[in-house]
């Protein structure tokens, strides 16, 4: 196309962008990047379109006006996109041309060209020449009659100066007569040529095909990412033919507990797919499905089920992988759709929110729609959502888990804003940003700071420093003015287990508890099998070196290590349980110093597990029922501690203790542990304070019985040894000096 063509040009395509822009954890942001540097030299009519080109990403822009695109090229054409550093490492030699910011004028339409329609063959049409110079259409249609009726003639002039004709008859049997006999045929000292004719394939009618989120191929789906504690739904398939109704799923799944929504998954023909969402009542009863789906065998059971992507998705950034989800599969106002409907040559794709039945209300779930001629060109649509998936998962696991979570900051903030704010704590090795849902609702661990409709989740260069940037960011103002925006933020750890609404589960095992007023004198019990181990090894040492070195006691049932609830690796600390008491017994001896005022406090050391005395109820050492006293007769002893450490929930949990609340969480090992649901940070503090009172109450009750109990068996023996005296079976006692 000419510069003179081109020169009322509004549209731009953008190329060789800087190499920051294009590292996988920046993509979703480079719409933004483009838009924000071509607005620089004019208003654009609406945000660039990124797609895959011949030589890597490129972007289509459009601007309000033509004179400003021309000044963009002017201006940003040629420019130079290396960093100081990389042109220092060249010695500053002049750039590559791949190394310089490449735009210029692109088709006026803004649009990529559309695809040429496939071309056939016409069956009653064909084309002879060369024509003597002198005929017309008249002789034309002299020379074709004989070979059947002819429904129209037109001559043409072509490339190469003679003349041709376009001959249709009205039966393909005539055309084939008409090329047989024609090709070939002399004329007028010219040997004539003859094929038949093509034409433009006609348009396919267009049909819509559908495909949920959870249909596409997801081979990148995080293994580490954990559920909400309030996600219900799962998505189930290869379901039996038994299950090809809604009440066929119900009555299979129904003994995992109760089921409020069932979805089953038709195709086109409206014909059971096998696939189908299944909503339970509570979080415990899906999880108790999936793991009972998990352990299924044969041609009658159910083979695969997983976590509701869908839920995920609608969930949005108070889901499972934090993200806006939605926004990333659909891209700035639909671009992403767009452009992928584009890629497959498809007339459109979007996004339904389908309810479970058309007109009545329930759960709704994240359905793809492409209208196309071909079931290709909808396949192809579904491959690009998969990827575009994974870049989601992808940034899931390298952005947002193991993160802090800011929120509350103004929308000038922009990564170098956040870098000053995390400066006093060693800075931060990694930056993402991510839009929130409008009119969404502020999470619990954020407290009264409102969201901004922006989240960071940032990583520190230092992790020992995570503790301390939360406490001292954590509602408080922040900023200095000038560079960067004074604002209140909301600062907290990324929680893997937690609820949607931001409150989170902590889990505090008895033994971790100070316990400083346990009875000390009590030996243990012929049963007591279980130590409580600290200052494991784990920087040296694998869980497999760690069994190994306490099978050296005898043998072990089980090696249970204690994880980190905000950072969910493994602490120093746990409980081995062996399979006799003598093996459990001589391994508290070796642990134990000869003098404990000479120990060093970072050796392994142990003590005999609390926990397993606890769940032995009355049967224990102390003969005294702690799980009766923590929980009170009605309950009242776990909701007076759960209001005093400002918790929305507690559990106590253990293996052979049986809860009837459904919402009830897993747990998080067979030993005797406290499950408490927080809103802040702050109050696991509190949470551990009000275990630590509450059991030195009831040890100090033990204490006193025990006290009681000797007093008792004291008053006992002496009452029988003074009968005993006087009947002449004791010889009688004597006092010195009296």
């Amino acid at each position: 196309m000419s510069a003179a063509n081109n020169a009322g040009g509004k549209a731009v395509l953008a190329q060789n962008f800087p190499a920051s822009w294009v590292v996988p954890a920046a993509l979703e942001v480079l719409p933004q990047k483009v838009q924000s540097l071509l607005q620089r030299l004019g208003p654009l009519e609406g945000p660039p379109v990124i797609s895959q080109g011949q030589n890597g990403l490129q972007a289509l822009a459009r601007f309000q006006n033509a004179s400003d695109a021309r000044a963009a090229v002017q201006t940003l054409h040629g420019f130079d996109m290396r960093s100081a550093s990389e042109k220092q490492t060249a010695n500053h030699e002049a750039p590559k041309e791949s190394e310089c910011f490449s735009l210029r004028i692109a088709d006026d339409s803004g649009a990529p060209p559309k695809m040429a329609r496939k071309r056939r063959v016409k069956a009653n049409g064909i084309f002879l020449w060369p024509l003597p110079d002198s005929w017309a259409e008249k002789d034309v249609e002299l020379l074709a009659s004989p070979y059947g009726t002819v429904q129209r003639t037109r001559v043409e002039g072509m490339s190469s100066g003679q003349k041709g004709v376009l001959i249709d008859f009205d039966t393909s049997s005539a055309a084939s007569s008409a090329l047989t006999a024609l090709n070939g045929l002399s004329l007028m000292g010219a040997r004539l040529r003859c094929v038949m004719q093509e034409e433009p394939e006609p348009k396919k009618p267009v049909t819509s095909f559908h495909c949920y989120i959870d249909e596409l191929a997801m081979p990148s789906l995080p293994r580490e990412v954990e559920p909400k504690l309030d996600d219900r739904e799962i998505f189930v398939t290869h379901l039996p033919p038994k299950a090809s109704t809604e009440d066929g799923v119900r009555f299979l799944l129904g003994n995992f507990g109760d089921i409020d929504e069932v979805l089953l998954l038709r195709d086109m023909q409206q014909r059971p797919t096998g696939k189908a969402y299944v909503r339970f009542k509570s979080h415990s009863e899906a999880l108790k499905a999936l793991e009972a789906i998990a352990g299924v065998s044969g041609a009658d059971g159910v083979s695969k089920a997983s976590w509701s992507e869908s839920e995920r998705a609608l969930r949005g950034t108070r889901g499972a992988y934090g993200l806006n989800m939605l926004q990333h599969l659909q891209g700035a106002g639909g671009g992403r759709l767009q452009e992928i409907c584009q890629a497959a040559g498809a007339s459109s794709l979007y996004v339904e929110l389908l309810d479970p039945v058309l007109g009545t209300l329930g759960s709704q779930h994240v359905l793809f729609v492409v209208r196309c001629g071909e079931s290709l060109q909808a396949e192809e649509c579904w491959k690009l959502l998969a990827e575009a998936l994974a870049r989601v998962h992808e940034a899931h696991v390298s952005e947002v888990r193991g993160s802090l979570v800011l929120r509350g900051f103004p929308s000038s903030w922009s990564e170098k804003g956040l870098k000053f704010v995390f400066a006093p704590f060693g800075g931060l090795s990694s930056v993402f940003i991510e839009d929130e849902e409008k009119d969404i609702i502020a999470t619990t661990v954020s407290g009264e700071v409102r969201s901004s409709g922006r989240i960071a989740y940032v990583k520190l260069r230092n992790n020992q420093a995570m503790d301390k940037a939360v406490t001292n960011l954590h509602k408080t103002k922040v900023g200095d003015g000038d560079l960067v925006e004074e604002c209140v933020v909301a600062c907290h750890r990324w929680h893997s287990s937690s609820w949607s609404d931001g409150s989170f589960q902590v889990s505090i095992f008895v033994d971790q508890l100070a316990l400083s007023r346990r009875p000390s004198e009590v030996a243990p019990g012929p049963e007591d099998r279980e130590l409580y181990v600290r200052n494991l090894p784990l920087h040296d040492m694998t869980r497999q070196q760690l069994q190994e070195y306490f099978e050296g006691f005898g043998e072990v049932d089980v090696l249970h290590l204690i994880s980190d609830p905000f950072a969910v690796e493994p602490l120093n600390e746990g409980y081995v349980r062996f399979k006799h008491h003598r093996d459990a017994l001589r391994c508290i001896e070796a642990l134990t110093p000869a003098d404990p005022e000479e120990a060093d406090p970072t050796d392994l050391a142990g003590t005999w597990s609390e926990s397993e005395r606890v769940l032995q109820r009355k049967n224990n050492c102390y003969r005294f029922n702690l799980v009766s006293e923590l929980v009170g007769a009605d309950g009242s002893g776990l909701e007076k501690m759960k209001a005093e450490a400002r918790l929305k929930g507690l559990w106590i949990l253990g293996d052979s203790l049986q809860l009837k609340d459904r919402t009830a969480p897993q747990a998080s090992g067979r030993q005797l542990h406290f499950v408490g649901r927080c809103s802040e940070e702050a109050d696991v503090r509190f949470f551990r304070d009000v275990l630590e009172r509450e059991i030195e109450v009831i040890h100090k009750k033990i204490s006193s019985r025990l006290e009681k109990r000797r007093h008792k068996e004291l008053g006992r023996g002496a009452g029988k040894a003074s009968a005993e005296s006087g009947r002449g079976l004791l010889p009688p006692t004597f006092e010195w000096g009296a």
